[in-house]
């Protein structure tokens, strides 16, 4: 089977559904708007990258949006020589507008997030936009159930939900590596990149809260990631005193992440907007066995459960919900690695990436009949 992917080289989401389906003997075309980082499918004789190019397009903008067709001439040319099966388009409406306007017999599109609960909310046009795309679609794709409901209302096909699972076998830790193995050093953190969208400033600020609670631990909060807020991040650091507390890491290879949520004790994701409509970092952290605190989003409230039994939800933008709910798993470590294991093995029942990688190969399978 031959698949042509559209989707950004540079994101690991991309990264990861590439490489899995690739170690299942499919052929993959990649086809990108934006240029990687790095090679990552260099060394793989089954990934063929068809097109990247230097500059990136935002597309947030209805200016930027039309400055995608510049792209569809080369598209058609790649799918000429490529030859697939399947044009698989993640991101509704930039790849997946450009894959419908490609007029390619077998168009699949997986729907990521901001797609579907920012992006046609915000003009006439960009609704109209989506709805084109999912009614042109061949099938349509999304890793949550909630988000499959909110791309619902532009479409009345059925929609797939295919879990963006993880490798639950590197996303572990040993019984001597569990969380509160030493009660007077926490690491509290966080893998993301730092937006506002993200919670960081409420992150931050629940933080400072914990270390005047805790004045006799070594209590120390882990930003690990890059963004556009940063630099107020670092600032709003400085004026709580916490320079010597927060340490921001920067973004991290992808390899090394595994082995940053054995080093967390408690896991903090704080999302304000329902467009986090997953969370892959929270399920690595479930995976890990790692204690975690989680705003009251929908895509959080799917994959952590909502009776707190696999850790704790609290309401969104609220930094003293946040900030009690550490307390309470720092003070009750024995209930928090009790929490900590049931995560485990929500993990393993529900988002084991072998899984995922075999739905969507279904999916193709089906399509193809």
């Amino acid at each position: 089977m031959k698949v042509l992917l559209l989707s950004d080289s540079a994101s690991e989401h991309t990264e990861k559904w590439a490489l899995g389906l690739a170690s299942n003997g499919i052929q993959i075309g990649l086809f990108s708007f934006n240029k990687a980082r790095y090679s990552w499918y260099k060394n793989f004789s089954n990934i063929t990258l068809l097109f990247e190019p230097d500059e990136r397009i935002s597309g947030s903008a209805l200016s930027e949006k039309i400055n995608y067709l510049k792209y569809l001439k080369p598209l058609k040319q790649k799918i000429k020589e490529f030859n697939p099966d399947i044009l698989h388009a993640h991101y509704a409406s930039s790849y997946g507008l450009l894959a419908v306007l490609s007029r390619f017999n077998r168009v699949g599109v997986s729907v990521w997030g901001s797609d579907v609960y920012d992006f046609p909310k915000q003009n006439f046009v960009f609704k109209n936009i989506l709805k084109y795309v999912l009614a042109k679609a061949d099938f349509i794709c999304s890793t949550s159930h909630c988000m499959a409901k909110e791309t619902s209302l532009y479409t009345s096909k059925s929609i797939t939900v295919t879990p963006f699972g993880i490798d639950v076998e590197r996303f572990n830790r040993l019984d001597n590596q569990l969380p509160f193995a030493n009660s007077s050093e926490i690491n509290i953190g966080n893998i993301k990149a730092i937006e506002t969208k993200y919670g960081v400033t409420i992150l931050i600020e629940a933080f400072a809260k914990v270390v005047k609670y805790f004045s006799n631990k070594n209590i120390q909060l882990f930003l690990i990631g890059d963004g556009s807020e940063k630099d107020n991040s670092k600032q709003l650091v400085e004026k709580l005193g916490l320079k010597n507390k927060v340490i921001f890491t920067g973004r991290i290879p992808h390899a090394d992440i595994p082995e940053w949520h054995r080093k967390l004790d408690v896991f903090v994701s704080l999302s304000v907007l329902n467009s986090e409509s997953f969370g892959v970092s929270l399920v690595e952290a479930m995976s890990s066995q790692t204690c975690i605190v989680a705003s009251d989003v929908e895509g959080f409230k799917e994959v952590l459960g909502t009776d707190n039994s696999c850790g704790v939800i609290v309401p969104k933008n609220s930094v003293e919900a946040a900030s009690n709910a550490l307390i309470q798993l720092i003070e009750n470590p024995v209930k928090s690695l009790e929490k900590s294991k049931k995560a485990r093995l929500r993990a393993l029942a529900h988002f084991n990436w072998k899984d995922s990688i075999q739905q969507m190969i279904n999916v193709y399978n089906s399509n193809l009949r």
